[in-house]
């Protein structure tokens, strides 16, 4: 059994094809089945299964195990490979979502200018619905993003910065401008400015639709949160938004679904506990483990 035979056998599963997996990995069909043979050959076990080439392929219990325990370990492997091959390095790798870094990152790059480490920070850009992923495949060190239920993971140093409240947005000139509350049902009939799906406002968008059984009438796709709010002021459509991401903001009209509608979200940092800092990097991890919400 080696790597290159379970990250064939991870992909088969996924992909639910032979000649897919071979194109994937740009080798040709009877290196996969080669790969599959040993492995069922190692465990005694066919692990997958198909009755002719058009039908679909099944795990057996074994293989579902196998797919399991193989994307851990493959995951494992990823980041080990980065850290020791980057072990020297001076940077720490740290990705935001939007909103969520738009609160905490100037406080986060504060602190580590006061400690004369700024330039160890490496930061990126990433969807809600992305940031996880980076952090499980190793591709980065630290998650600073905001989702509707909290993650606990125990691979995983997490700690909740905020709970905040998912509300409806209008312009002072919008019909609903003196309303303080609304039924989700109430949402059918209007125009939505929102984010593009993996953001966690559209996600909760799309998920409050699906409660009142209705397709929310998007009628324009923002690509920033500014964008959104901008043409929310000029009544262009209403929104849902982060309550805490609007204490700042003006000519706006904030409404409240009923409460046993409402949704929250929660604003989280985690670090992967696999990564071991160098003795320069460490400086920087005491600071996030540290970092609680101003």
């Amino acid at each position: 059994m080696n790597n290159q035979d379970l990250m064939y056998f991870c992909k088969l599963v996924e992909s639910g094809s032979y000649t897919k997996t071979a194109k994937y990995f740009k080798v040709t069909q009877p290196t996969i089945s080669a790969a599959i043979k040993r492995l069922a050959t190692h465990f005694k076990d066919p692990l997958v299964s198909q009755v002719n080439r058009k039908s679909k392929l099944t795990t057996t219990a074994a293989g579902a195990l196998l797919y399991q325990k193989a994307t851990h370990l493959l995951q494992e492997i990823h980041s080990i490979d980065h850290d020791i091959l980057h072990a020297s390095e001076r940077k720490i790798r740290i990705s935001f979502s939007g909103v969520a870094g738009s609160i905490y990152i100037p406080e986060i790059i504060a602190q580590f200018y006061r400690a004369g480490i700024m330039s160890m920070l490496d930061t990126h850009l990433e969807r809600s619905a992305d940031i996880f992923n980076s952090l499980t495949n190793g591709d980065i060190d630290v998650a600073i993003y905001s989702w509707m239920v909290p993650i606990n993971d125990p691979s995983y140093y997490i700690r909740t910065l905020n709970k905040t409240e998912l509300v409806i947005i209008t312009g002072l000139d919008d019909p609903w401008a003196t309303k303080n509350e609304v039924r989700v049902s109430e949402l059918r009939n209007r125009n939505f400015i929102a984010r593009s799906t993996g953001y966690l406002t559209r996600e909760c968008l799309d998920q409050e639709a699906n409660l009142g059984n209705f397709t929310p009438n998007i009628i324009f796709t923002a690509r920033t949160m500014q964008l959104m709010i901008d043409l929310v002021r000029k009544n262009v459509g209403i929104a849902l938004a982060m309550e805490d991401t609007l204490t700042d903001l003006t000519d706006l009209h904030v409404i409240h679904l009923i409460p046993e509608q409402r949704l929250w979200a929660y604003s989280q940092i985690a670090m992967r506990k696999s990564f071991v800092p160098n003795e320069y990097q460490q400086k920087g991890i005491d600071i996030l483990r540290n970092f609680h919400a101003i």
